[in-house]
């Protein structure tokens, strides 16, 4: 094709809906959680820029097929990350706590990833 650019599958279709459409939902959800916690704005700040970090050195090394890819797999993956959590944390705190956090995590990492990724394309 044109320009190298070849048609996408349904099954890819399907892949950057779920990347885009349940990562953007689960990022919400996971911020809001992230944004009402306890610790100190320092700390937040430090967290989510170590988060974009990692996320862009996954972006400068990844192409963005691969970097979906991998979110895919971490995203099947969150409910057993969650209940990790919770037994090794031993807080008070529920599933469902631990899978929005471990979800804001992984799609802080993620996004930046992708976003990386297409500036660096876009240069």
């Amino acid at each position: 094709m044109p320009g190298g650019r070849q048609a996408l599958t349904l099954l890819e279709v399907l892949a950057w809906a779920v990347f885009f459409g349940a990562g953007g939902i689960l990022w919400a959800s996971g911020i809001l959680l992230f944004a009402k916690s306890r610790l100190s704005r320092t700390k937040k700040i430090a967290w989510t820029l170590l988060l974009v970090a990692v996320g862009a050195a996954i972006g400068a090394l990844l192409p963005l097929d691969a970097i979906r890819n991998r979110f895919l797999i971490l995203l099947a993956a969150l409910p057993l990350l969650a209940f990790v959590d919770v037994r090794i944390a031993r807080s008070n705190r529920n599933f469902s706590f631990w899978f929005r956090a471990c979800a804001f995590e992984v799609c802080t990492v993620f996004g930046g990833a992708a976003i990386t990724r297409a500036l660096l394309r876009a240069i």
